[in-house]
């Protein structure tokens, strides 16, 4: 008789619904040992490649190995809560994991780290999406053999940068940008309560929470949007999920494109993208060629 495997995913439960330093520590103890290894024989990777001025303006590229013109990239933006997080760099497992799945896809991917506290203050975020988005495509042949169709995806508080630069925050959608996916963001600050890191990106005036609050554009935005939720994502951030929906639907007539992962937490799901305990990545994949398809 053939043994259950037990579900790698099973120690996240009892961390709890929440987000605090301790969860953070205690997911990569158990994430760490499932990520996907890089292998330079299916993906070659350029590290630290500036896209602007300030030291963290750099990205890593990743995309198969062979040389041929990649049509379609993917660029990361991690979370970190405007004050932290990484896009990882050689030798890392976060965010070269991603790079490793899009290659198996054939893909390129894109892994970007972007201006933080005390450095960052609204709308920086999606300023540097706008930089590196710009960077990559006006040296797109050099880069990728060809000018490759754009698809974001952003964690946490990349997501909220990648919502910013969606609604136009840093100016018009570039024509390259195909798509985008929003890991766990945040999106309506009027109804939110507000942390002090929040405060410290965004400021504190309430008179403001509107102009930085993003679910209209989001609802009314013509490019296809795909979202995440997990499980064990703190309270705060299942909320704006449904809010998320309740916006979509009054402008749309329909659910949004809104994927829910069991038993992750708010850390788990980026880092595990490619591990052979996957089941984000390959809905992901289905989403970026559909949207590269229409475009």
């Amino acid at each position: 008789m053939m043994t259950s495997h037990p579900d790698p995913l099973a120690p996240l439960r009892p961390l709890g619904a929440v987000l605090n330093p301790d969860l953070v520590q205690a997911t990569y103890r158990v994430i760490t040992p499932l990520a996907a290894a890089l292998d330079p024989a299916t993906t070659a990777a350029r590290y630290d490649i500036a896209y602007g001025p300030h030291p963290r303006n750099r990205l890593d590229l990743y995309r198969p190995a062979g040389g041929e013109p990649v049509e379609t990239v993917v660029l990361f933006v991690h979370g970190g809560g405007f004050a932290g997080g990484d896009k990882g760099g050689e030798g890392k497992p976060f965010f070269a994991n991603i790079g490793q799945w899009a290659a198996s896809e054939g893909f390129a991917a894109v892994a970007m780290t972007y201006r933080l506290l005390p450095d960052a203050r609204w709308p920086s975020g999606a300023q540097d999406v706008a930089a590196a988005i710009a960077h990559i495509s006006e040296n797109a042949e050099t880069l990728f053999g060809t000018s490759p169709r754009i698809v974001l995806a952003g964690q946490s508080a990349g997501a909220i940068n990648v919502a910013d630069y969606l609604a136009g925050r840093a100016g018009p959608v570039h024509d390259a940008v195909a798509g985008a996916v929003l890991m766990s963001g945040l999106y309506d600050f009027t109804r939110h309560d507000r942390r002090t890191f929040e405060d410290a990106y965004f400021g504190e005036n309430p008179a403001e929470f509107a102009a930085h609050s993003t679910l209209a554009a989001l609802a009314s935005c013509p490019l296809p949007l795909m979202f995440t939720v997990a499980e064990l994502d703190p309270p705060h951030f299942q909320r704006q999920a449904a809010h998320l929906v309740e916006i979509w639907m009054a402008e749309n007539g329909a659910w949004p494109h809104m994927h829910y992962m069991p038993g992750h937490n708010h850390i788990s799901p980026a880092p595990l993208i490619g591990s052979a305990v996957d089941t984000l990545g390959p809905v992901i994949a289905r989403f970026v060629r559909e949207v590269v398809a229409e475009t």
